[in-house]
């Protein structure tokens, strides 16, 4: 607990002087971005996509955004998996830590460079956003802390450095030694050879953790996904808290310790497996924030994960990319990150593309990046509106994603099919909606899209729902005419308790990590439908469980 303490104390004594930097930088956004702009210059000007588009170290943002189109990660591939394979100055000004792998929605695997300079833009960002925290809740600055590991899938543990999976590993090396003695989970917990490993090992470090005082996670789901694997492994992992040893649950750890709490044992032992709240504050009595994304589609799975905490403050997260941080919470707000990246916003209503310096409230946005990676001018498929001002600097609200779906030419968006799903579901408490997927292969019949709802199960209510979403979507152009022309079948909806788990198992199609996923409002199912959401769609076949509304709407 004093080592704890003393740690914290270093942390805040770290971060004091990006927080007043930070603040100074709000004051005027205008200088600090043409600041950040002529520095980043510099580091493309010496790369070569930067002198295929003229950069020089003088560039003026007029000539540079004259040169330089805005891009997304398909013009950048090529030249990124070139510059991983062989090295060299491709796309990047320095040399590479790392190359981060991400994907989208729909997009296949994307790597991320990261550069020196772009982990010290990340920093820039951390040390404001922690002394917040700090501020906020006086219970963080005792006890260890859970940042969530980068879950990386068992498919791909062999092929990428291990230092992909040790968040610790984007920290300078000073914060890196004192955040190592506040953590909760040790790095070494991700470098297991399969996913299934690291979480029996999260649970027991977390678990035995009996002062735990922060959360981090970047999915609400994946918090969920922790207490639910809790639940269901609660015996085995007492037995590896009550012996000090491990089992056959964590294979690859044999060399570590086992953490040992006879106290946490009997609990777990004691416990029904029902998730409430009582039991989390015997187990993690000091618990004192909670940080997650809580907007959008997340907003609905924040609320369940603070049920759980009430005691605890729940703090949103600003927009992080793998690509680069766009936003960070700061003073109740979440202003742009202004001294780590180059910003400029496409205004989605006009595609007009301007500096942060000129943004007005209430505008919806896209944010396109020019970042220490070596990225020029990288538009993220993120919508944002302007929300308000700290100090000089804009402050965001994030409203979704702009992927959407087209199976035949339907044109959905999230923001269909999120007020879709409200329309649908209405104000019933009980009910979970947690995404409109489109089928594309159906067994038989025409490509369709499901409501997945978490609630009890009732087909005849799943036909109400149904029938409600499908007269929404019809006002839909595209859509309507795609029903119209038989392209497309009405909506099915399907409501179980444990819809999250079968919505998860998308991860596992598209080699992710169960519960590490956002989840998102639309999305497609390329392939045949899991027999779990299949199956009762089949039994409901002849029983009106879904109705064409073709002809009456």
């Amino acid at each position: 607990m004093v080592m704890s303490r003393i740690a914290h104390r270093a942390c805040v004594t770290l971060a004091r002087g990006g927080y007043h930097r930070f603040k100074k930088a709000l004051e005027d956004v205008e200088t600090t971005q043409q600041a950040v702009f002529a520095r980043q210059m510099k580091l493309s000007a010496t790369t070569e996509v930067g002198t295929r588009h003229g950069i020089t170290p003088d560039i003026s943002l007029k000539q540079f955004q004259e040169r330089v189109p805005v891009t997304e990660y398909e013009d950048w591939r090529e030249y990124v998996e070139r510059q991983r394979e062989a090295g060299g100055r491709v796309i990047s000004g320095m040399d590479c830590q790392r190359y981060q792998p991400t994907s989208g929605s729909t997009s296949r695997m994307k790597w991320i460079p990261y550069t020196q300079a772009f982990l010290d833009e990340l920093d820039d960002a951390l040390e404001p956003w922690m002394m917040d925290l700090y501020r906020l809740e006086p219970r963080l600055r005792s006890g260890r802390h859970y940042w969530s590991i980068s879950w990386v899938p068992s498919s791909l543990r062999n092929q990428i450095d291990r230092n992909v999976n040790d968040d610790m590993a984007l920290l300078p090396w000073s914060k890196r030694v004192f955040i190592s003695l506040t953590s909760a989970v040790p790095p070494w917990v991700a470098y297991a050879p399969t996913s299934e490993a690291s979480m029996f090992a999260s649970l027991c470090q977390l678990a035995a953790c009996d002062d735990l005082s922060f959360i981090s996670v970047w999915s609400p789901t994946f918090a969920l996904n922790l207490l639910n694997e809790l639940s269901a492994q609660r015996d085995a992992v007492a037995e590896a808290l009550e012996s000090g040893r491990w089992d056959d649950h964590a294979r690859g750890f044999e060399d570590r310790p086992c953490p040992r709490n006879r106290t946490a044992a009997a609990r777990l032992k004691a416990w029904d497996g029902k998730l409430d709240s009582a039991f989390f504050s015997e187990l993690w009595p000091r618990l004192g924030l909670i940080s997650a994304w809580d907007t959008s589609s997340s907003a609905a799975w924040a609320r369940k994960l603070h049920s759980y905490f009430p005691d605890a403050t729940f703090q949103g997260k600003g927009l992080w990319a793998t690509e680069g941080v766009v936003t960070i919470p700061f003073e109740g707000a979440y202003p742009l990150a202004v001294r780590s990246h180059f910003y400029e916003f496409m205004d989605l209503n006009t595609e007009e593309v301007l500096p942060a310096w000129r943004l007005r409230e209430g505008q919806e946005v896209r944010p396109v990046l020019t970042t220490g990676s070596g990225f020029l001018r990288y538009a993220l498929r993120d919508r944002m509106a302007v929300s308000g001002y700290v100090g000089s600097c804009p402050s965001f609200t994030f409203l979704g994603r702009l992927d959407g779906t087209d199976m035949v030419g339907e044109k959905l968006s999230p923001d269909i099919a999120m007020a879709a799903m409200t329309v649908a579901t209405g104000s019933e408490r009980a009910l979970r909606p947690l995404t409109l997927m489109g089928v594309q292969e159906p067994t038989d019949g025409a490509p369709f899209y499901l409501l997945l709802c978490e609630g009890p199960e009732d087909a005849g209510a799943d036909a109400m729902r149904a029938e409600r979403a499908e007269r929404h979507l019809r006002g839909s152009f595209h859509y309507n005419l795609a029903r119209d022309l038989g392209q497309l079948g009405p909506v099915q909806c399907l409501t179980r308790p444990d819809a999250l788990q079968l919505y998860q198992l998308r991860a596992a199609f598209k080699g992710m990590v169960a519960g590490n996923m956002k989840v998102e409002p639309l999305f497609l199912w390329n392939g045949e439908l899991p027999r779990a959401i299949s199956q009762p769609l089949r039994e409901r076949e002849g029983q009106s469980a879904c109705v064409d509304i073709s002809r009456v709407v």
